[in-house]
């Protein structure tokens, strides 16, 4: 661990600030290595591959770090790459996280689910006893009050049956929007069913197209050595011919000069 104020590039003995360490041969092994770093309650422990590498009871990560990874290899030159760094958190973790604790606030459709009713809103009468109503006055007063009452509450349950209703009516237009219709499924199946059809002639057509390619592949492959043979022994060029021409040319070639060298030695000298 480190706060900062440790520089491990410029540090005389990096390896003495570890406060664990394992070995465990990772050279050559065809796949990646999983290495568990877990802080519980009352406990630090390191896994390597499932194997525990070490685990110690006076250990515990300090809130509001940063994670970094670090490797070096000491001799051989080593390439290390991680793939994933996954961070979770479980009910035995007894950190305080007052952000996740903290419940969301609730959204506006909870909120207008939360709110109770306007006809619970509404102040209702009280329930007096019929004693109490000396005159038809106030009897007819507190009849008044409780069907007014009444009518407001029938009034909210309209409006929220109302509401009800087009809330349902958008869901059935959108669910209605979203489902194919019983026609559209028909031309579909009758689209797949001509898909299907043209896959099956084209099958058909790339076996002849296949035979006809074997067939052809062999016809050719019997036929043509035999006839690279026929040409080449029927239109090369014949080798005795060939030195028949070489001999004639050099023997022209010694006539000629013999001729030369007799009428130079017969002709007239010349003599300062």
């Amino acid at each position: 661990m480190n706060d900062g104020s440790t520089d491990y590039r410029n540090h005389h003995a990096v390896d003495s600030l570890a406060f664990g360490h394992c070995d465990y041969a990772y050279r050559n092994l065809g796949r990646p290595s999983q290495i568990l770093v877990r802080q519980e309650a009352n406990k630090f422990a390191v896994d390597v591959d499932g194997r525990q590498c070490f685990s110690s009871d006076k250990i515990k990560l300090p809130s509001d770090y940063s994670f970094g990874i670090t490797a070096a290899s000491a001799d051989t030159p080593d390439t290390f790459e991680i793939y994933k760094f996954v961070t979770t958190t479980s009910s035995s973790v007894a950190r305080e996280e007052p952000r996740r604790n903290q419940p969301p606030p609730p959204s506006q459709q909870e909120q207008q689910y939360q709110q109770p009713p306007a006809y619970q809103q509404a102040q209702q009468p009280a329930d007096i006893p019929a004693s109490q109503f000396a005159s038809q006055a106030a009897q007819f007063e507190d009849l008044h009050n409780r069907l007014q009452t009444m009518a407001h509450a029938i009034e909210n349950v309209q409006q929220a049956v109302s509401k009800l209703t087009g809330d349902s009516e958008g869901r059935h237009r959108e669910i209605s929007r979203n489902v194919m219709s019983a026609d559209q499924l028909n031309a579909m199946d009758s689209r797949i069913q001509g898909i299907e059809k043209t896959v099956r002639d084209y099958q058909k057509e790339f076996s002849s197209l296949q035979a006809i390619f074997k067939d052809s592949h062999g016809n050719l492959m019997q036929s043509l050595p035999a006839h690279m043979t026929d040409i080449i022994h029927t239109r090369s060029p014949r080798i005795g011919l060939f030195l028949f021409i070489i001999v004639a040319f050099q023997a022209l070639l010694a006539g000629s000069y013999i001729i030369y060298k007799r009428r130079r030695a017969q002709g007239p000298k010349k003599y300062l």
